[in-house]
C-alpha cells in the first residue's frame, strides 16, 4: 500500500464523520443558513492566505527544480484559482475587502494554520505535503459526494461550491499532491511514517473543528 493509503486508513472514521457534520450535510442538501456560509467564506479566505504560505515554504524546502515548480503551481492554483471562486462568492454575498481586513481570524482557524506553518517551518518537503493534503483531499471527497445529491449542483448559492470541489481540474490538483506524497514516501522509516500519520490526523481533526466553527459562527472568544 502507498503512503497515502496508510494515511487514509488512520483517519477514515473522521472523514466519514465530515459528511454528517451539520455544515457539510446542510450545504449538500441546500438548507445551510446563508449567514453561516457567509461566515465560512470570510474565515476560509483568511485560511487560504495562510495555506498558500505553507505551499510557499515547500518551495523553500525543495532541493530540486521540479519539486519547486510543483509547489509554485500549488501556490498559483490556490491564489489564482480557489481564491478567485471565493472572491466571486464574496461579491454575491456583499463581503468587502474592508470587512475581510477588519474581521479577526477565528481561534479554530488560527490554531489550524499555525499548526501547518509550524510543521512546514520545522520539517521537510514530505512534511509540508502531508500537512496540506488533509484539506485538499477531504474537500475533493466532500465535493464528489455532494455532486450526487439531487439538486446540489443546481443550487443557486451552493451549487458553484459543489461544482468547484468536484471538478476534474480540482481533482487533478489534489492528485498532484497525492502523487508527490507517494513518491517521497517510498521506503521511509517507521518513525517517519508514524510522524506523518500524526500530522495528517491532527490536520484532519482541525478540519473537523473548522466545519463546526463555521456552522456555529464561533470566533472562539
Amino acid at each position: 500500500m502507498k503512503l497515502t493509503g496508510w494515511l487514509y486508513e488512520e483517519v477514515e472514521p473522521i472523514w466519514t464523520g465530515y459528511l454528517q457534520q451539520p455544515f457539510v450535510k446542510e450545504l449538500g442538501e441546500g438548507t445551510l443558513r446563508e449567514e453561516s456560509f457567509r461566515f465560512y467564506m470570510i474565515q476560509d479566505y483568511r485560511y487560504l492566505l495562510q495555506y498558500s504560505k505553507v505551499f510557499a515554504l515547500g518551495i523553500v524546502k525543495a532541493e530540486d527544480e521540479a519539486m519547486m515548480r510543483r509547489f509554485a503551481c500549488m501556490v498559483h492554483e490556490t491564489l489564482d484559482g480557489e481564491m478567485d471562486v471565493h472572491k466571486l462568492y464574496m461579491k454575491r454575498l456583499g463581503i468587502t475587502e474592508e470587512e475581510i481586513a477588519a474581521t479577526k481570524t477565528a481561534l479554530a482557524n488560527q490554531s489550524y494554520t499555525s499548526y501547518m506553518l509550524e510543521v512546514a517551518f520545522k520539517g521537510d518537503v514530505l512534511d509540508v505535503l502531508t500537512a496540506v493534503l488533509s484539506c485538499a483531499w477531504s474537500y475533493q471527497m466532500i465535493g464528489e459526494h455532494h455532486k450526487n445529491i439531487p439538486g446540489a449542483l443546481e443550487h443557486p448559492l451552493y451549487g458553484e461550491w459543489v461544482s468547484g470541489y468536484s471538478s476534474e481540474e480540482y481533482r487533478k490538483g489534489v492528485m498532484d499532491i497525492i502523487d508527490a506524497v507517494n513518491e517521497l514516501g517510498v521506503e521511509i522509516s517507521s518513525k517517519k511514517e508514524a510522524y506523518l500519520k500524526e500530522i495528517f490526523r491532527k490536520c484532519c481533526i482541525y478540519e473537523r473543528d473548522f466545519w463546526e466553527m463555521a456552522y456555529h459562527m464561533d470566533m472562539g472568544d
